[in-house]
């Protein structure tokens, strides 16, 4: 026989099994206004490059209660609590799906979305995670809105859009639906494409200034302090002096992180001739790409990671851009740097 689980139970048990997924090592609580909140995420070009699902081991049962990260979702979420049986059965429950109001007594209807796909999370940040940390967003039970028990085709439809391409088909939960995306990327140390920020920016124009409060897990202090983007085109010219483009971090009181990243888009016809180096605050220098004439592709878009742990976060950072052959110019698109 299955016995009723208190939904109160259940989710104390789901934070206590976040804390086998994800010990922040330098996690800050941030509080901001909605539009602040959506104004401080910072604009990177997203990509896909070598992204699988299965860099994102899920679902699994952290606690060893026997109920998989699914399933803790589905006891937590109900609206009417159900029995859990053998293997985790679930029967006699009823839950809501908040992007269409649809309700459901059959957990075989509800999908668990990962709020922020997958995928969108690669896009924007994870793909310099280690596999350890991606296992840790792909089954975060310590925040009740980076996971949602969902009406399945309608997570279906959703994919892995962000909100610029798809937003929730019940009007009435738009405000809440930015919010969330926006508390999810901030708890994660995520970025946003300039299309995503553009349409964050204006839903959340109509909607209350609500603040909302955030436990962060990558980033420190979050990204908005501890992360910067130079978006401002800058030409590397032929066989040329190095030119440089620089970002402030202004509110990350802290040292620099071991697994800093630098995410670099340049545009060039052969990026074997270039020479890429980030200055810290203090003039001391980080070589991120060495120059190679073997190395005939176009373009550099890469993510590198420095331990920098040595520096202090705050301060003006350089990059430096030299094109150290003949023949060909170019110029330096954007850079995101993440202490």
């Amino acid at each position: 026989m299955g016995k009723p689980v208190n939904v109160a139970i259940a989710i104390t048990m789901s934070l206590g099994a976040s804390l086998l997924l994800a010990t922040p090592a330098s996690a800050a609580t941030v509080s901001k206004p909605l539009r602040t909140m959506i104004a401080d995420l910072p604009v990177a070009a997203e990509l896909r490059t070598g992204y699988s699902r299965d860099l994102f081991p899920h679902w699994i049962d952290a606690d060893g209660d026997g109920c998989n990260t699914r399933y803790e979702v589905l006891i937590a979420e109900a609206v009417t609590a159900p029995s859990v049986g053998s293997g985790c059965g679930l029967s006699g429950g009823r839950w809501t799906s908040y992007y269409d109001g649809a309700s459901w007594t059959a957990p075989a209807d509800l999908d668990i979305d990962h709020f922020v796909p997958l995928a969108e999370a690669w896009d924007s940040g994870a793909r310099t995670w280690t596999t350890a940390q991606r296992q840790s967003f792909a089954n975060d039970l310590g925040d009740a809105r980076s996971l949602a028990a969902v009406t399945d085709n309608v997570n279906q439809s959703k994919g892995d859009k962000d909100p610029a391409e798809w937003m929730p088909p019940l009007t009435s939960v738009h405000c809440r639906y930015i919010g969330e995306w926006a508390a999810v990327k901030t708890r994660w140390g995520l970025t946003a494409d300039p299309a995503e920020k553009s349409a964050l920016t204006s839903f959340a124009s109509g909607c209350g200034n609500v603040t909302i409060t955030v436990q962060t897990v990558m980033g420190g202090g979050g990204t908005s302090g501890c992360a910067a983007t130079n978006g401002t085109n800058v030409s590397v010219p032929d066989a040329g002096a190095p030119v440089s483009s620089t970002v402030t971090i202004s509110a990350c009181a802290r040292p620099a992180a071991s697994g800093s990243t630098v995410e670099v888009h340049i545009v060039h016809s052969y990026r074997g001739d270039l020479l890429v180096t980030l200055v810290a605050p203090d003039g001391s220098t980080y070589t991120l790409k060495s120059s190679n004439s073997s190395d005939s592709a176009a373009n550099v878009n890469a993510t590198y990671t420095r331990d920098l742990s040595s520096e202090t976060a705050n301060g003006t950072w350089t990059l430096r851009v030299q094109d150290v052959f003949a023949h060909d110019s170019g110029y330096l698109d954007t850079w995101t740097l993440t202490v």
